[in-house]
């Protein structure tokens, strides 16, 4: 994670996945934005304010989420999740937290999306 912020104004990319809310400018920086919440499967009750800014290979990108409760450093995964998108999961003040794979989020938006051009 490099930081959270206000999610800010998104602009909606014609002809992207789903998952991909559009592109954001961070200081200079365009980032695409995706709806961590919609590529998880979660059902979301109201929508995202917040930015998360991950980076994996090189490749930076912007995961709208609802909020965040707490920012610290976490317990390597030690339970096991069915989600592909997940290195796994761990306890963090009693909570089952889920550990997201940035590399192999971006990873599989990007075949996703290459699958869609290519039809």
């Amino acid at each position: 994670m490099i930081e959270v912020t206000e999610l800010g104004e998104v602009t909606a990319v014609p002809g992207s996945l789903p998952e991909m809310l559009g592109v954001r400018n961070l200081r200079g920086r365009v980032l695409p934005v995706i709806d961590l919440a919609l590529l998880l499967g979660i059902a979301r009750t109201a929508p995202p304010g917040r930015l998360l800014v991950a980076e994996a290979g090189g490749i930076s990108a912007g995961f709208a989420i609802d909020a965040v409760s707490e920012v610290s450093e976490m317990e390597e995964p030690t339970e096991e999740t069915e989600s592909a998108l997940l290195t796994g999961a761990t306890l963090a003040g009693g909570d089952l937290i889920g550990v997201i794979d940035v590399s192999r989020v971006l990873a599989s938006l990007e075949e996703r999306a290459s699958e869609r051009s290519r039809r």
